[in-house]
């Protein structure tokens, strides 16, 4: 088959979204029938395999592919090389895709053959109806909570450093090459990084949507936030450039943290300056979640004010923790 697509979508225990990402792509506007959908499996447990199995026999252009490698990076790699497609759409199963997100990516990429990946805006939405659910679901909305980047706030068309879930040409993946395969998180930073270092552009418009379902719990939410964190302590020896102020940010707040208590001990007005910034970051939290909440309802004003400080450190500890274990990864 002539496909001119190549739908990517990477998964590992998606039994709960795998349906919902496979019905979005099959009613999109652009033609079905041109797309090779590829869900790359990194040895699911749950039920994953068995509902992509059901959609293969019902459709043929679904293929259901095995990634030892588990991650994500391996994941589209394999995808990628495993079909002869012009264009490549990577998404996760996570998420679902507005009706003309795919025909909107490939006329992106048409439109200018200097831009190298197009994207748009992720809709955060909440995992199911519980408070904290909600609550962090309103969170990745705050500029003060994620860092506003263009993807989740930005409404104007313009050129980005990353989109999430993005369409590429496949003459650029032939260019700078694959995702690389020791990054568990953050690879498309990196991949991003690497387009445009090539000579590309990464381009976000708004009207490409996409939904994404927020973690359920604080737990789940500081997991998965230490983790980019620790990404991010991983990109400082791979490649610098890829890594934006807003992903230093929790970095320095920890960092301040720990160099107050520390410095406590040896001179007390060192503890009177980590009081002080602690009453100014507590402020700006209070002043961030009672916004929030006038917004979206008072009810998730403590859950805001809890959450907003723990993603925080968990995100700038994981990013400490990556800066030590980053070490033997290479440019």
């Amino acid at each position: 088959m002539n496909y001119k697509v190549a739908v990517v979508i990477p998964t590992l225990n998606e039994e709960k979204f795998i349906a919902r990402c496979l019905d979005s792509v099959i009613s999109q506007s652009y033609p079905f029938n041109d797309m090779d959908v590829m869900v790359v499996d990194g040895g699911s447990k749950d039920r994953t395999k068995d509902i992509v199995e059901e959609y293969k026999r019902k459709y043929q252009n679904i293929r259901f592919l095995n990634n030892p490698g588990r991650i994500q990076s391996i994941a589209f790699n394999i995808g990628v090389k495993s079909s002869d497609a012009p264009y490549i759409v990577r998404l996760d199963a996570h998420a679902l895709y507005n009706k003309d997100y795919i025909e909107k990516c490939i006329k992106g990429l048409k439109t200018d053959s200097e831009r190298g990946n197009v994207g748009g805006r992720c809709i955060i939405l909440p995992f199911n109806d519980s408070l904290w659910a909600k609550t962090n679901a309103i969170l990745n909305y705050s500029r003060f909570g994620i860092g506003g980047s263009a993807f989740r706030v930005g409404m104007k068309p313009d050129y980005v450093d990353s989109v999430p879930f993005g369409a590429f040409p496949r003459y650029v993946f032939e260019k700078v090459g694959g995702m690389r395969e020791d990054l568990p998180r953050a690879e498309d930073n990196e991949y991003n990084s690497r387009i445009r270092k090539a000579g590309y552009k990464v381009y976000f418009d708004p009207e490409i949507v996409s939904s994404y379902y927020a973690r359920p719990t604080l737990r789940t939410s500081c997991k998965q936030m230490y983790a980019n964190g620790e990404s991010i302590g991983h990109l400082f020896y791979v490649d610098r450039e890829s890594i934006g102020l807003r992903h230093l940010v929790p970095l320095l707040f920890v960092t301040g943290i720990i160099c107050g208590v520390l410095l406590s001990f040896v001179w007390l007005p060192f503890f009177f300056a980590l009081l002080a910034g602690l009453c100014l970051y507590f402020a700006c939290d209070l002043l961030a979640s009672v916004m929030a909440a006038k917004e979206h309802g008072w009810k998730y004003l403590l859950q805001l004010f809890i959450m907003f400080f723990c993603v925080h450190i968990s995100y700038g500890w994981g990013t400490i923790v990556g800066m030590f274990t980053g070490r033997r990864l290479k440019k």
